[in-house]
C-alpha cells in the first residue's frame, strides 16, 4: 500500500524525492467509503479515500473527486485533491487522495460535541456563520465551471430513486413508509431553485477547527437539483441527534433555525420558508431510511459483518415517527 501511495503522490508532485512515508493507518468509521491517514517523515498527512467493494452506497468515487477539484479556488471549503486511481490496487477499491486538513467532526449524538456547537451559537457563532455562509455559497456555484458529469435530477427524480432502493432492498413491508413516498408524489414543491446539491450537509461531515469549519466532506451523494434539499436535510429532527427523540434544541446541533434560515436568505437573496421545506425534509428522511434499509438488508443477506449495518434497524421507528408527523396523520 505504501508503495502504490507513494508512486501516486509522486506522480502528482506531492512528495518530494527522498521523503518517505512512515506511517499509514485505517480509521474507524465510514459507510460507503473507507478512510487511511498517511504521514511522511517532514510530518505532512495525507487522506485517501478509497470505495471498497460491497459499500453501503452505489455512488460515483471519480465524479466526487472532480468536484472537488472544480471546486478548488471557489470558496467552498473543500480539501485539495491530487489524483483518482481506479485500477487494481492494495487499497482494494478505486481511491483518491486528498489534503489532509486540521480539525475533527463533531458529532450529532455526542453530548459534549452538542454542548460545545450550543455554545458557539450563544457566543461567537464561528461555527454556525460558517455553515450558513458555505451552504450559500455551494448553492451559487456558477455551473459552468462545474464537471459536466455531475447528474440533474429533480425533486420527482430523487425521490423515485430512493423509492427504487427501498423497494428493492426491504425484508418487509412497512405501510407508513410505503405512505410516505406516495405523499412525496402529490406534493412536489412548487418552482425550482437550481444549483449544487451538496446531498448531504450536516456538522457531522465537515471539520471543524478552532471555532471555525475548516473542510466540507463526503461530496458523494451530489446532484444538480432543488437546492432547498440540503436545507430540508438540515432541519431534520435527526441532524438534531434524534433516533427517539430530539436531543439538541438547536437545528443540526449547531444553530437557532429561524437565524439559519434569515441568514441564508440574506446571503443567497432567495428568502426560504419553513413551509416550503416540508417535502424536503420528508423527502431527506425517506433517503435516509432507503439507506439504513440497504445497511439492514447487506446485513442480513451476508455481504457485510460491520454489526453498524444491522444496528440501523434501530433507526426506523424515529424515521416513521418524523413521517407522521410531516404527513400530518
Amino acid at each position: 500500500m505504501r508503495d502504490t501511495l507513494t508512486a501516486a503522490l509522486r506522480a502528482a508532485g506531492e512528495l518530494p524525492g527522498g521523503v518517505e512515508i512512515v506511517s499509514l493507518d485505517q480509521q474507524q468509521g465510514g459507510w460507503s467509503r473507507h478512510t487511511w491517514i498517511a504521514v511522511t517523515a517532514d510530518g505532512t498527512r495525507h487522506v485517501v479515500r478509497v470505495r471498497p467493494p460491497g459499500a453501503l452506497l452505489d455512488t460515483d468515487l471519480e465524479l466526487e473527486y472532480r468536484v472537488q477539484e472544480a471546486l478548488q479556488g471557489s470558496g467552498v471549503p473543500a480539501p485539495r485533491v491530487y489524483g483518482l486511481h481506479t485500477r487494481d490496487n492494495p487499497f482494494g477499491g478505486p481511491f483518491y487522495v486528498m489534503e489532509h486538513r486540521p480539525g475533527s467532526a463533531p458529532g450529532m449524538y455526542d453530548r459534549a460535541d452538542q454542548a460545545a456547537l450550543a455554545a458557539d451559537f450563544a457566543g461567537p457563532r464561528g461555527i454556525a456563520t460558517d455553515m450558513v455562509a458555505t451552504l450559500a455559497a455551494i448553492h451559487g456555484l456558477d455551473p459552468a465551471k462545474l464537471p459536466e458529469t455531475i447528474p440533474h435530477r429533480s425533486f420527482a427524480e430523487v425521490a423515485a430513486t430512493w423509492r427504487a432502493v427501498y423497494d428493492e432492498r426491504r425484508l418487509v413491508r412497512d405501510p407508513v413508509v410505503e405512505e410516505a413516498f406516495d405523499w412525496l408524489e402529490h406534493h412536489a414543491p412548487a418552482g425550482e431553485r437550481l444549483g449544487l446539491v451538496h446531498g448531504d450537509y450536516r456538522i457531522g461531515n465537515t471539520l471543524v477547527h478552532e471555532g471555525r469549519v475548516s473542510a466540507v466532506l463526503d461530496w458523494e451523494l451530489v446532484y444538480a437539483g432543488d437546492v432547498r434539499f440540503d436545507l430540508g436535510y438540515l432541519v431534520r429532527d435527526r441532524a438534531a441527534g434524534k433516533h427517539l427523540r430530539r436531543r439538541s434544541a438547536l437545528m443540526g446541533t449547531f444553530a437557532d433555525e429561524g437565524w439559519f434560515l434569515e441568514r441564508y436568505g440574506e446571503l443567497t437573496g432567495a428568502p426560504v420558508t419553513r413551509d416550503e421545506l416540508r417535502a424536503f425534509e420528508l423527502l431527506s428522511i425517506t433517503m435516509l431510511l432507503a439507506t439504513q434499509t440497504t445497511a439492514v438488508w447487506m446485513h442480513r443477506h451476508g455481504l457485510t459483518s460491520d454489526f453498524r449495518m444491522a444496528w440501523a434497524r434501530w433507526s426506523f421507528p424515529g424515521f416513521r415517527d418524523d413521517m407522521v408527523r410531516l404527513m400530518d396523520w
